[in-house]
């Protein structure tokens, strides 16, 4: 058996094996996110996100959501550590925002629109 048909057993092996991979493992699956980004922002929309009463703002929980998956986490502005409540401050091309997390009870707690 010449090297070239052993490369050929080797490919067709090898696209069987991916074939049946993407199959039975990969299709019709969602992975949740892996970065520490993403599952602050999928932290964050977990659930209803309540608006502080002195921020005077009227959104909808859906808009509100929408407006938090459209962000970046600025994790160097935000405060992680702290035990009881986190905060994490959010940026967008259109505003700016400051979510506080404490006792699984999400708050927007700073609005600025840019």
């Amino acid at each position: 058996m010449t090297f070239f048909q052993r490369f050929k057993f080797f490919g067709f092996g090898l696209g069987m094996g991916c074939i049946l991979v993407y199959f039975m493992l990969i299709r019709d699956r969602e992975f949740p996110p892996w970065t520490p980004e993403g599952r602050v922002l999928e932290e964050l929309t977990m659930d209803t996100i309540f608006i502080a009463p002195e921020l005077n703002v009227q959104f909808s929980d859906s808009v509100l959501r929408e407006k938090v998956n459209d962000s970046e986490v600025l994790f160097r502005q935000s405060i992680v550590r702290n035990e009881p409540c986190r905060e994490y401050q959010l940026d967008s091309k259109k505003e700016r925002m400051r979510v506080s997390i404490c006792d699984s009870i999400r708050t927007l707690v700073q609005y600025e629109p840019k």
